[in-house]
């Protein structure tokens, strides 16, 4: 009896420790504890300095898979922290390997573990837990801020009182969040996202409204703020925070190297060239991100459900939409114009709220107010015999209807037929660039020259859509005999 008890007291004792463990891990935003054959490892579990690296003439790098960080583009590495640990690994005469990682948590068990030699960041953290890490010396320094639709508003952390924040999980700036928590109270809600998030899923979120603000460190906040135009940012938040590089605690020759590395890097100039490249760049940024139109496939655009029920709404071919859309912005909800123009179909902030576009960011909105506007502009020129018409309503979307009148003016002045496009107004619009010409016109000077090859692309791109998305022959005949014929919807 007294073995059965000792054996029921220890499995109890073990059943209250591992929920102990597991308690603490999901305080550290760990999934908890699993049984395991395998014994666990020890807090380091290997010693690998730069003389056991270089025996293998590899260093292995782990870096957040981002498209500041590190990524890989048309079979090629680039992003901030690849090209910082390259120039690591050609200076201490090694190969490069990099393990991209999703989860800073990951990194630092990879650390511990020695399948990697070097965690490396372009941002603020992580914030380490469970293994021993050893720091780098500061490459850089960044303020933390919270970006959002009105953060601007945010001048210090007590502006944060009552507000929600949404960070990174395994970071540094999340263990500032709570902190700014603690100093408020208890009131400031933090929300963590998943692991594997980026700072491209909080700023967007953010700018989209889906969170209210989101902390980031200031660069990439800049950095996304140039490329997501509503987003604004807050006053820094408290003194700036380093952006340092993880490695194994004992190993002194490793640390010795990286820091006369960093030390090199910064007086070279290296560093801030591979900044301005990747973090002050947001021309790289916006390119990576725009959607390609690939003239193959039923689906032409991210927005397609969209195009299509607002087409059907206005008598429209959504695919011409779709290439009115690419024309003007490229698929990108968050162009503006050097004019002003927003969103997807580009409209000014005027006329979006006329059509009801409170906030012509938001695809839905932009989408339906310009095809709103675009309706209204084609029962206009209903004079206008097709195909001309729908040219007349590309270059009135695109230079406006003064303009274009004062066009049409000009053509019948010049015994040119003033509701033809090719044979007619085509030929006139470069005149209203003439400053001798504009300045007798109603409405001045225009662009039109870019008016004529706006809608030259227009159509093209329609054109090809057409093809693209088009259902075989066979399989058109085939629904021809299944369904019976509609009526004509009215369209272009």
């Amino acid at each position: 009896m007294s073995g059965s008890w000792e054996k029921k007291a220890a499995l109890a004792g073990l059943a209250l420790a591992a929920g102990i463990i597991a308690a603490v891990a999901l305080r550290v935003g760990l999934p908890p504890a699993t049984p395991s054959v395998a014994p666990p490892l020890p807090r380091v579990a290997v010693d690998r300095d730069l003389d056991a690296i270089a025996k293998t003439g590899v260093l292995v790098v782990a870096m957040r898979r981002d498209e500041v960080a590190y990524d890989r583009r048309r079979g090629r590495d680039e992003g901030l922290a690849y090209e910082l640990a390259r120039s690591l690994a050609d200076t201490l005469d090694l190969e490069l390997q990099v393990v991209p990682t999703h989860s800073p948590a990951q990194a630092l068990r990879d650390l511990g573990a020695g399948t990697i030699d070097v965690a490396a960041w372009i941002e603020p953290g992580p914030a380490p837990f469970l293994d021993e890490v050893a720091w780098t010396p500061p490459l850089e320094l960044s303020h933390p801020v919270v970006v959002g639709r009105e953060a601007e508003k945010i001048e210090s952390v007590a502006d944060l009182a009552g507000q929600r924040v949404a960070v990174l999980r395994h970071s540094a700036l999340e263990q500032l969040a709570h902190r700014w928590k603690e100093e408020l109270g208890g009131d400031l809600e933090v929300i963590r996202l998943p692991i594997g998030a980026t700072a491209r899923e909080l700023a967007h979120a953010a700018a989209s409204r889906r969170l209210p603000l989101a902390l980031i460190d200031q660069r990439r906040a800049q950095l996304e703020a140039a490329v997501i135009r509503p987003l604004t940012l807050s006053k820094p938040l408290g003194p700036a925070l380093p952006v340092r590089w993880c490695i194994r605690p004992r190993s002194p020759a490793l640390s010795q190297a990286l820091e006369n590395w960093i030390e090199d890097t910064k007086r070279s100039g290296r560093l801030a060239e591979f900044e301005r490249r990747y973090l002050e760049n947001p021309l790289r940024l916006k390119s990576r991100r725009r959607p390609v139109f690939r003239y193959a496939g039923a689906t032409l655009s991210p927005y397609d459900g969209l195009f299509r029920r607002e087409a059907t709404r206005h008598g429209f071919d959504w695919r011409l939409i779709a290439a009115l859309s690419f024309t003007e912005s490229g698929y990108d909800r968050w162009e503006v114009s050097s004019r002003g123009a927003i969103g997807l179909l580009q409209l000014m902030p005027r006329i979006a709220r006329a059509y009801g576009a409170e906030d012509p960011f938001d695809p839905a909105q932009n989408v339906a107010a310009g095809a709103s506007l675009l309706r209204w502009l084609y029962d206009l020129y209903d004079e206008v015999p097709e195909p001309d018409r729908l040219a007349f309503v590309l270059a009135s979307y695109n230079m406006g209807m003064g303009h274009l009148e004062d066009a049409r003016a000009l053509a019948a002045m010049r015994g040119l037929h003033p509701d033809r496009w090719e044979e007619g107004v085509a030929r006139v619009l470069p005149l209203l660039e003439d400053p001798l010409i504009a300045k007798d016109l109603p409405h001045g000077f225009a662009r039109g020259r870019v008016t004529r090859r706006y809608v030259k692309d227009v159509l093209h791109l329609y054109e090809r859509m057409q093809d693209a998305a088009s259902p075989p022959k066979r399989q058109q005949t085939a629904r021809a005999q299944r369904e019976p014929t509609p009526e004509p919807p009215a369209q272009p």
